[in-house]
């Protein structure tokens, strides 16, 4: 019995310590009042031998510096030159998807993560040097995004959010994690302090902007990221633009299941659409429920997390396979106007 006191007392000892500590964790939960689970610090474990020592030992010399190689060569992904161009160090036009920027955002993140665990200088001179391109691309109001932005320098122009199936906000969303998770991991404030730009551009965009304008969604990451700043930065607007956003969700005749935006969030039953776009939707859910404990919230993610649990996921844990469907609510026999459904969460 003794022993097993001394367990239980280990244990909670090694619970609190967790939950005091975990604020350099990918995930800053640890004075999220309704979280019923939080993360250990990106420092807190050292991989020595067995599967995930090697898995971390490939991810951190092959993967990660092979990732990070092609997104910063111009013949091959055009990302980081798009960031160049969009900054007045190199002439051209952007090339790529329009959410490369998010990509290269993601990649920088997963080499700050890198950094975190074996301290490699190499690793943060890489970081500084992007960080100091991505930062003089970014507009002076806090918008970035390197496709309008180097169509802009052309133009003179300063349009944003002007089609609806655009990355930016993706892209955004991406920049705000990437910034928390680089503070964490190095101290420094530099892609901070830009994302704390671009997440005060959107705050003062969605105060003014349209449901029909605001609708600018297509995989809401931004959602997600809006709350990692607010619990980084502690910025009462963050918090206040993320239930903005789940707010305004649905509010446009024209939405789409495809972008889960045919009815308001808080109306859906099941999970429907695009697989991606639906599951930052629900991450992004789930982080505004862990800040403000609304039972609304949690009751539909509930009913979620049982349609795509029980009916919509691999044994594998996959959700959504590549294919080309129709909307089960949006269907139309007329071949012009049927509602596709691209990369299905039903399927």
């Amino acid at each position: 019995m003794k022993a097993l006191k001394n367990s239980v007392f280990i244990t909670l000892c090694l619970i609190s310590l967790c939950v005091q500590a975990q604020d350099k964790a990918l995930v800053n939960t640890s004075n999220s009042p309704y979280a019923k689970l939080h993360s250990i610090n990106m420092t807190d474990v050292t991989w020595t031998r067995g599967f995930w020592a090697d898995r971390f030992k490939v991810a951190t010399e092959t993967m990660v510096p092979n990732m990070w190689a092609i997104y910063n060569d111009p013949k091959i992904s055009h990302a980081f030159e798009n960031f160049k161009i969009a900054a007045g160090l190199d002439t051209g036009s952007h090339s790529g998807p329009s959410f490369h920027d998010g990509d290269y955002y993601k990649t920088l993140e997963a080499v700050a993560v890198l950094y975190a665990s074996t301290k490699n200088p190499k690793l943060n001179e890489m970081m500084d040097n992007a960080i100091a391109v991505i930062g003089k691309s970014q507009r002076e109001d806090g918008y970035i995004y390197t496709k309008a932005m180097i169509e802009q320098r052309k133009t003179g122009s300063k349009n944003q959010f002007q089609d609806r199936l655009s990355f930016e906000s993706y892209n955004i969303g991406h920049l705000m994690t990437a910034g928390c998770i680089h503070y964490r991991a190095t101290g420094k404030t530099t892609l901070l302090n830009i994302a704390k730009k671009a997440s005060d551009y959107l705050y003062n965009f969605y105060k003014s902007a349209s449901p029909t304008l605001a609708r600018n969604a297509i995989c809401p990451s931004h959602y997600m990221g809006v709350v990692e700043m607010y619990r980084t930065t502690k910025d009462l607007r963050y918090l206040e633009l993320a239930q903005h956003l789940i707010a305004i969700k649905g509010k446009i005749e024209d939405g789409t299941d495809d972008n889960q935006d045919r009815i308001p969030f808080l109306q859906q039953t099941k999970a429907m659409g695009h697989a991606v776009r639906a599951n930052y939707l629900y991450a992004g859910v789930a982080d505004l429920y862990a800040e403000t404990g609304k039972d609304s919230l949690l009751n539909t993610l509930n009913l979620m997390w049982d349609d795509v649990n029980q009916h919509k996921m691999y044994i594998t844990g996959g959700c959504g396979s590549l294919y080309d469907g129709t909307s089960p609510d949006g269907t139309s026999y007329n071949p012009a106007d049927v509602q596709k459904i691209h990369r299905g969460i039903w399927s």
